[in-house]
Parts: structure tokens; sequence; C-alpha cells
């Protein structure tokens, strides 16, 4: 530090974690510093500094967070590691890709990284764990939710030439597995496919019911199908516009009884599902199944064909490829 002055040098009088100490560089890269790009380096030698340029290449390109990853093609782990080192590795950074459903990114906790100033800040105050590898994790997830761009650098993870290496320990093993889980969970109980699927189920129940409704004021089965699947209709609407599509909800009474009837006509193809499906498998299994009947068709047919065109005509949270090739530029 005598001879370069732009070296700065942090010690934690207590333990803080692999997070904490990360967290305190990168806070001070960032409030006094002001710092254009924020790296995240051990500084034993293992993180090759010969990759730097292809890390700032990469934010060249426009990516705002840069991985160096040991599990992608180019990238490799030191050979001297034992088995259970390899396994717990290799094998926990297939359980989150496979939990986080993202096969974009190769290595989930690798500690050699280039971020951009605005991705620490908008991540920062959303970390709580930083005692183990869930700090790689959780910085991670928070980032990609940020809207981050990623990209990634073969990483070959180098042999350590001093010191003894550390192997997480089956606590923080543990903990980062049960974060990932959890997280997974979480955001599985608040995606919107999961509120649709409940909205699904209530407009079952109220189908199933006023189908046993219709049929006891002694309607033909035709038309006790088509009303009760009418009477699940809008149940559906209310319930997906208050709640699945809250960010995208439809407001004013002319907009929301216009909605409605288009709601109505994308439903044609529901209707027309259940009311001939419905009475078919009633008819080849009997009406006592008529409850198995519905659930079948109503999971398997209904589901998929509403969940497309909620996003599709209704609420428009998606996009077709083609449509967005023809939008003109802004």
């Amino acid at each position: 530090m005598k001879k370069f002055n732009n070296v700065h040098l942090f010690t934690n009088s207590e333990k803080v974690g692999l997070g904490g100490a990360y967290m305190k560089g990168m806070n001070y890269a960032l409030e006094d510093l002001k710092a254009d790009l924020i790296f995240e380096f051990d500084a034993d030698f293992q993180h090759d500094p010969e990759l730097i340029p292809q890390f700032l290449e990469k934010i060249d390109q426009g990516a705002d967070l840069v991985l160096g990853s040991r599990y992608m093609r180019g990238g490799s782990i030191p050979r001297y590691w034992g088995l259970m080192r390899k396994v717990l590795s290799v094998g926990g950074n297939f359980y989150i890709r496979l939990l986080m459903l993202d096969r974009q990114i190769h290595d989930w906790t690798t500690g050699y990284r280039a971020i951009r100033p605005w991705v620490f800040e908008k991540v920062r105050g959303k970390i709580t764990e930083l005692k183990t590898y869930t700090f790689q994790i959780s910085f991670l997830y928070f980032a990609k939710k940020a809207g981050a761009k990623i990209a990634e650098v073969p990483l070959n993870f180098a042999e350590r030439k001093w010191g003894e290496s550390k192997m997480p320990g089956m606590s923080s093993t543990l903990k980062t597995f049960t974060f990932v889980t959890k997280t997974r969970i979480f955001d599985f109980l608040h995606s919107r496919f999961f509120k649709f699927g409940t909205v699904g189920f209530t407009g079952f129940l109220v189908n199933f019911l006023f189908l046993r409704l219709f049929r006891s004021l002694g309607l033909k089965e035709f038309w006790a199908w088509l009303f009760s699947t009418e009477a699940a209709i809008i149940n559906n609407y209310i319930l997906n516009n208050l709640w699945t599509f809250k960010e995208k909800k439809i407001g004013g009474v002319k907009k929301t009884i216009s909605k409605f009837f288009q709601f109505n006509l994308t439903s044609v193809g529901a209707l027309t599902i259940q009311s001939v499906f419905g009475p078919l498998g009633v008819k080849l299994v009997g009406v006592k199944y008529d409850a198995a009947v519905l659930a079948f068709v109503v999971v398997c047919l209904v589901l998929p064909y509403n969940y497309l065109m909620y996003n599709l005509v209704i609420w428009k949270t998606w996009k077709l490829p083609w449509r967005k090739k023809l939008e003109p530029h802004k």
C-alpha cells in the first residue's frame, strides 16, 4: 500500500463471513470511490487476473454482471479437489440451475465477478445471509430479478499455491440448499401461474356447484354444462383481474365491461371445450364420475388454453415473436 496508493485494505474486528467482507468492500467502492465497475476477486490467484480484459469486453458488449464460470465449456475446477468437494460443488450448481430453471448461468457460486454499480445498489439491501455461499447465490438471484443482463467467461479455477483450501461445512451446505429450495417455493407461491391455477380451482368449484344446481332444476346436460361454465368464466374474470393480473388490472366501467365481453369471446374456446368434452366424458364413464371428468377437462384442456388467451389477448403480458419484430423501434 506504500507503493500503490490506490490499494485500500479493510479488516473486520469480528468474523462477518464471506458476504460481509465483500459487502464492506463493495460499499466503499460505490460510496467513496464512485467506482464505474466493481470486481469480486480472490486475491490468492486462484482467479486468473489475465481474464479481466475478457470481463471488460463483456461489459462493453452490454452485460451488467459478468461471471467467471468453472462449469461452462472451457472452464474447470482443480484436479486435487476430493471427491466429496467435487460432488458438492458440481452437484450443488446442478441443483441450483435445476430449481432456478436457468440454463444460461452455469456457475452460481463463483466468486469471480464484474458488477455494474447499479446492480449492487439494487441487491445490497435484499441480501440477508452473508456467512455462507448463500451470499453468492442470493446476489445473483436478486440481480436477475432486477433485470441485470448476465454474461459468463470460462474460468480455469487454479490450484492453490499458498495456504489451505477450505471445503464448506455440512451446516453451510445445508443452509445453501435450504435457501435455494425456500426461495423457489416462495417464487412459485407468488407466481402468476400459481395465482392463475388457484383462480382456476375456484372456477372449478363454481362450475361443479352450478352444474349440480342446474341439473337439480331439470336442465338438459348440454345446457347445464353451458351455464355452469359461464358462471365459472365470470368468477375467473373477476378474480384474475383483481389478483392474478393486478399489475395489468383493467379499470373503469366501460373498459371493464368491454374487456369482459372480450374475455367471454376468448372463452368461447373454453366453453366449447367443456360443453363438448364434458358431456362426452360423462357419456363414456357415467354421471357418477362427473367430478373426475370436469377435473380432467379443466386441468388438461381448459387451463392451458385460458392461460394462453389471458396472457396474449386480455391482459397482454406476452407478445408473439413476430409481433415484436413488427413493432417500431423507440
